[in-house]
């Protein structure tokens, strides 16, 4: 992978966002090692947390409709956990990338215990300056991962670079639901997140920056479950954390939840958008 020699206020950026991920480590086993939210059909779904988690990247992967030898770029991967259930069920190839050198490391370590080394692999990259020639790739995913954008158009503008004409873009993005204050804009950047757009706002983005937009998923209503369930789940494996993490950890993780998710709950949505890059 090639090493980027990054400006000091954007490599500052960089070293935050992958900073966060880097601290986390271990804890997204809360969510079964994803980094993404739930997804419910309806009010009467009683679906645990980490079914609906992955329910929702069976969701997004009916959006990418990857097909058997197609190549897929998916930026801001995590610890690989969509990836390896997306190349479990096609033939595709995939290549993600992560800012965090944890994460890559255990991304690895998954991959090769899935038994999908070769067909899948992830790099340590910078989502802003993609190390990859133009049209390289099939399809690019962005799966909750743009919101670390300081720039979200440079970011689609690289996906857009990197996939072929003709090529997928699948994106899922938080948006503004009621206006945040300065103080909770405060907390979310303080987690290397960037305040959300309104939906529209977010569109004319993802337009200026060459994709065709082919459909819009509004979902804020169907993930809001996660934030409640994460906590549930927290309380229910914190015997199990705490023997691995220590409780101070622990302790630290859950307290910095119950600061941030309840915005997430009440004045944020939610969309999957799909679109193309023109061919």
């Amino acid at each position: 992978m090639t090493q980027h020699a990054w400006p000091a206020a954007e490599r500052h950026v960089v070293e935050d966002i992958g900073g966060f991920y880097d601290q986390m480590g271990g804890l997204i086993e809360i969510m079964g090692g994803n980094i993404h939210v739930g997804y419910w059909t309806d009010d009467d779904d009683q679906t645990p947390l980490i079914e609906a988690i992955n329910r929702l990247t069976d969701v997004v992967g009916a959006k990418l409709d990857l097909r058997s030898g197609q190549h897929l770029l998916d930026v801001g991967c995590g610890v690989g956990v969509p990836a390896i259930q997306l190349g479990q069920r096609v033939d595709a190839t995939i290549t993600g990338v992560t800012i965090s050198e944890w994460q890559a490391q255990e991304a690895t370590r998954r991959i090769r215990a899935a038994g999908l080394r070769g067909q899948v692999k992830v790099e340590v990259g910078d989502a802003a300056t993609l190390a990859y020639p133009d049209a390289s790739f099939d399809a690019v995913l962005l799966f909750q991962s743009l919101h670390h954008a300081t720039d979200r158009g440079q970011w689609l503008r690289e996906a857009v670079r990197a996939v072929r004409p003709g090529g997928r873009v699948v994106l899922t993005e938080f948006v503004e639901g009621s206006p945040l204050t300065a103080d909770e804009i405060k907390i979310l950047l303080a987690g290397a997140m960037q305040p959300p757009l309104r939906t529209d706002d977010l569109l004319d983005v993802i337009r200026a920056s060459g994709i065709v937009v082919d459909d819009l998923m509004e979902c804020g209503d169907r993930i809001t479950r996660s934030y409640p369930a994460y906590f549930d789940r927290l309380d229910r494996k914190r015997r199990y954390l705490v023997e691995d993490f220590g409780k101070e950890r622990v302790d630290e993780q859950r307290k910095a939840m119950a600061t941030l998710l309840p915005i997430y709950r009440d004045k944020i949505g939610y969309v999957v958008v799909t679109g193309h890059r023109p061919a």
